[in-house]
C-alpha cells in the first residue's frame, strides 16, 4: 500500500530534528507527494547564499566550502587547489565500452525514467574534449573517440547516410537521418526502446555531427588518431560526411540544434558543420607532411567511391561548402544571433541562445575576426541570470515548478517530461504551462568562462585580456556556485553533495520563488565543462 504524505507528515519529521531526512519520510510516488516534500525543504532551509566576490558580483552558492573559495581572487594555487578538491567529483568513468552516459544519477538500481543514461554524441564529445586536456586521461579519451567512431561506422548508422545522400526528402524524417542518441547497454548500440519500440526522438541534429566530426578531425591532425586507426567501416562514415551535408544542404537546412527541439535555422549547427569541412579540408590538402599516412589511406578509400562523393572531396567544391557556411554565419550574426532569419511572430524566431557559445568552444569556428566572435559572446552573455544562463527566452523545459506540477488533462501531443518536443504542438503545448520568468538556469556558465579565456589568448589589446580574465572568474565562480551542498533536487529527492547538476531550477510554493538544482544530477557535460574552465583558468592565471 502506497502511503499518501502531507506537509504534516514533514513538519513533524523536522520537529525531530531531521531536517534533509524529513523529505524522505514520505515514499516516493504522484507530483503531490513531490510538492509536499519540496515545500517542507524549503519552509526549512535555505539550500544557498549569495556570496560577494572581489571581482564586485555576489554569487549564488549552494555549497558551503565553495564560498570560501567565491570570496578570495583567484591565482594559480587557488585553482590548483579548487581543481584538486573537486576532482573526484568531477570525474567521469566511462562504460566498459568506452561511452559516457548522459547523467550519471544515483537510482540504486532503479531504472531511469528520464533516459538520461543514454548516450548522447553532442554530450560525449564535450567529455572527450574534457578528457583530452587532462594529461592522466588522454588514454580514455582516445577510448571514448574510437567508440563513438565505430558507432557511426555501424551498418545501421552508415545506412541512414547513405539512404540521405540517394534521397535527400528523407532528411525531414527525423527518424531516417543518422542518430545522434543511442542506448550504450545495447549490444548492436541500438536506439533507446520505449514501450518495446525504438523511441522517436528528433535525430535532425546538425550540430552533433559537427562537433564529433571536428573532434575527429583535429585528433588525425594532431596524431591522436593514427592511420592504422583508419579502418574500411570507419574511413567509410568519413567518405561519406561532405556529400550528406551537401545533399541536405546544410546552410539552409532546418534541424533541431542543441536543445532537441521544433526544427529551425541554426547557426550555431551550420557553424559547427562548417568548422568540420574546415578540418577535413587541411587534412587533404594542407602540406602537413605528417598527415600524410591518414591522407593516403583516405584518399585510397574514397578513389573506391562514386563520382558524387569523389567530387563532395574535391577542393573546390569543400571551398563552396565552408565559403555558404560561414557567409550564412555570418549573415545570421548580422542579424541577432541563432535562429534570426524569421519573422518575430514566427515560433522558430530566435536571437539569443546559449548554443552560440560553440563558434568559441570547444573548437573555434575559422574565419570569424575577433569583433565577430565578441559580438556572439555578448548575445548569449544577455541570457545571465542570478542561478545560471538561460537556454534561450521563454524556454519552458524544466521551468518553474517543471518536476512537482499537478497532473492535468493533456493532449495526445503532450510531450513526457524528458520526451520529444519537436513537433510544434509539443513545443506549444509546454510552452503554454511556462511560468513566466521561471526559466530553468543551466550549467552555462563554465562554457562562457571558457570562450572568454579564449578571447583573452587572442586578443593583442592588453586591457580587454584584462577584462576577459575578470568575466572568466565571475563565470568560473558561478559555476562553482551550482556545484551541490547538502540539499534536495526540484523534484523532492535527496541529492549528494559536490554533484554538478544540469541546472537550476526555480519551485514557487504558495507565490514565493525558491531555487533547487534540477533532478538532472550530475549531468556528465556538466562536469566536463567545469572541469575544462578549471584547466583552462589555471594556465591562464597569475
Amino acid at each position: 500500500m502506497i502511503r499518501k504524505f502531507s506537509f504534516y507528515t514533514a513538519i513533524l519529521c523536522i520537529a525531530a530534528g531531521f531536517h534533509i531526512a524529513a523529505v524522505q519520510c514520505a515514499e516516493d510516488g504522484s507530483k503531490e507527494a513531490a510538492y509536499a516534500k519540496v515545500k517542507a525543504y524549503v519552509s526549512s532551509a535555505t539550500p544557498y547564499k549569495e556570496v560577494l566576490s572581489p571581482e564586485g558580483e555576489f554569487i549564488a552558492v549552494f555549497n558551503e566550502e565553495v564560498s570560501g573559495w567565491v570570496k578570495e581572487k583567484f591565482d594559480k594555487a587557488l585553482v590548483k587547489k579548487i581543481r584538486s578538491a573537486l576532482a573526484p567529483y568531477l570525474r567521469i568513468d566511462l562504460t566498459p565500452r568506452g561511452f559516457a552516459p548522459a547523467a550519471a544519477r544515483a537510482l540504486e538500481g532503479e531504472k531511469d525514467t528520464t533516459n538520461y543514461d543514454a548516450i548522447w554524441v553532442r554530450d560525449n564529445v564535450w567529455v572527450y574534449y574534457s578528457l583530452l586536456r587532462d594529461p592522466a586521461r588522454r588514454e580514455d579519451a582516445g577510448k571514448l573517440l574510437l567508440a563513438l567512431w565505430d558507432y557511426y561506422a555501424t551498418d545501421a548508422q552508415i545506412a541512414r547516410f547513405e539512404n540521405i545522400i540517394t534521397s535527400p526528402a528523407l532528411a525531414q524524417d527525423a527518424m531516417a537521418m543518422p542518430h545522434i542518441r543511442f542506448d550504450g547497454k545495447s549490444p548492436a548500440l541500438d536506439d533507446v526502446m520505449a514501450g518495446g519500440k525504438p523511441e522517436v526522438w528528433n535525430h535532425r541534429q546538425i550540430d552533433a555531427h559537427g562537433l564529433f566530426f571536428t573532434a575527429l578531425g583535429e585528433a588525425i591532425e594532431e596524431g591522436f588518431v593514427i592511420a592504422e586507426d583508419l579502418t574500411d567501416k570507419r574511413l567509410k562514415v568519413i567518405s561519406l560526411y561532405p556529400l550528406f551535408l551537401k545533399q541536405i544542404k546544410f546552410t539552409s537546412y532546418e534541424d533541431a540544434g542543441a536543445w532537441e527541439e521544433i526544427p529551425r535555422k541554426n547557426t550555431s549547427s551550420i557553424a559547427l558543420a562548417t568548422h568540420s569541412l574546415q578540418i577535413w579540408r587541411r587534412i587533404m590538402y594542407s602540406d602537413n607532411v605528417a598527415l600524410q599516412p591518414s591522407r593516403n589511406r583516405l584518399n585510397s578509400f574514397i578513389e573506391k567511391t562514386g563520382k558524387e562523393t569523389k567530387e563532395a572531396w574535391a577542393e573546390a567544391s569543400l571551398n563552396a561548402l565552408i565559403k555558404d557556411g560561414l557567409g550564412t554565419v555570418r549573415y545570421q550574426l548580422t542579424l541577432g544571433g541563432e535562429s534570426p532569419d524569421y519573422k518575430p511572430d514566427d515560433i522558430h524566431f530566435r536571437l539569443a541562445d546559449a548554443a552560440l557559445v560553440v563558434l568559441i568552444e570547444p573548437s573555434p569556428l575559422e574565419g570569424l575576426s575577433e569583433e565577430e566572435i565578441r559580438r556572439s559572446l555578448l548575445i548569449v552573455e544577455t541570457l545571465k541570470r542570478p542561478m545560471g544562463i538561460l537556454r534561450y527566452l521563454h524556454d519552458s523545459y524544466q521551468a518553474g515548478n517543471y518536476w512537482i506540477e499537478k497532473p492535468s488533462a493533456v493532449g495526445a501531443d503532450a510531450p513526457a517530461l524528458t520526451g520529444d518536443t519537436s513537433s510544434a504542438n509539443a513545443f506549444l503545448w509546454r510552452l503554454g504551462k511556462l511560468i513566466p520568468d521561471t526559466e530553468a538556469q543551466w550549467f552555462f556558465d563554465s562554457l562562457i568562462a571558457l570562450a572568454r579565456l579564449h578571447l583573452a589568448k587572442i586578443t593583442t589589446d592588453p586591457k580587454l585580456r584584462e577584462q576577459d580574465l575578470h568575466f572568466a572568474a565571475v563565470h568560473l565562480k558561478r559555476a562553482l556556485g551550482q556545484v551541490t551542498g547538502r540539499a534536495i533536487t526540484s523534484d523532492g529527492k535527496a541529492v549528494k553533495a559536490w554533484q554538478s547538476p544540469e541546472s537550476i531550477n526555480t519551485v514557487v510554493i504558495e507565490g514565493r520563488r525558491y531555487y533547487l538544482p534540477s533532478p538532472i544530477t550530475p549531468l556528465n557535460w556538466a562536469k566536463a565543462a567545469l572541469s575544462m574552465a578549471l584547466m583552462e583558468y589555471e594556465k591562464a592565471a597569475p
